[in-house]
């Protein structure tokens, strides 16, 4: 009998080391990725305080349009594309924030697609048909403005202040509220 409870009681003890174990591995490994992601989002981008590379992309209706023609302007640069969910997710906060507040805040939005990663041409315009897109929509076809600044997450959107000076780098998806505090930032 007493063996009996003295191999319970030891496999008990074994079970709680093997278990013990398990949890610590499991959290250290949810560290790791944390560490990984997080590094990752704050190497996705150019730098805050650098000035925003120039470049000429043509638009949706084929008129070329060059980051700079917004010198003056506040510009808010968003690279996305269409089969991005959170890309989806931002874009009706972003036309509803330019339709209440562009000439307002003095600011433009310019939206980078990256086409080369996209379906088409011709899919881009239908989505931005769909999603009543009226603010710029320019088209990334070769990939060197997704180079140029950096990106390795999307959506990524940088603010760009009226000297042409990167303020700000957001990683991922915004909305509204975060636009109008990162715009007014911009002063």
């Amino acid at each position: 009998m007493k063996k009996k409870i003295i191999a319970m009681l030891l496999i008990a003890v074994m079970i709680g080391i093997a278990l013990t174990n398990f949890v610590k591995t499991k959290i250290a490994e949810e560290q790791e990725v944390d560490a990984l992601a997080n590094s990752s989002l704050a190497n996705s981008g150019l730098a805050v305080g650098q000035m925003a590379p120039d470049f000429e992309l043509e638009t949706l209706d084929g008129k070329k349009v060059k980051l700079s023609d917004f010198q003056g302007k506040k510009v808010i640069l968003n690279f996305w594309a269409t089969w991005c969910p959170p890309c989806k997710e931002e874009i009706p906060h972003m036309q509803k924030y330019y339709e209440k507040f562009a000439k307002e805040d003095n600011f433009e939005i310019v939206a980078v697609n990256l086409t080369n990663k996209d379906k088409s041409i011709e899919y881009v315009k239908e989505f931005a048909k769909t999603y009543e897109i009226t603010y710029p929509v320019l088209l990334d076809t070769e990939g060197k403005q997704m180079k140029q600044y950096k990106i390795r997450i999307i959506p990524t959107t940088f603010y760009i202040d009226t000297k042409g000076v990167i303020q700000e780098n957001k990683p991922g998806p915004v909305d509204q509220d975060s636009m109008k505090e990162s715009i007014k930032s911009l002063d």
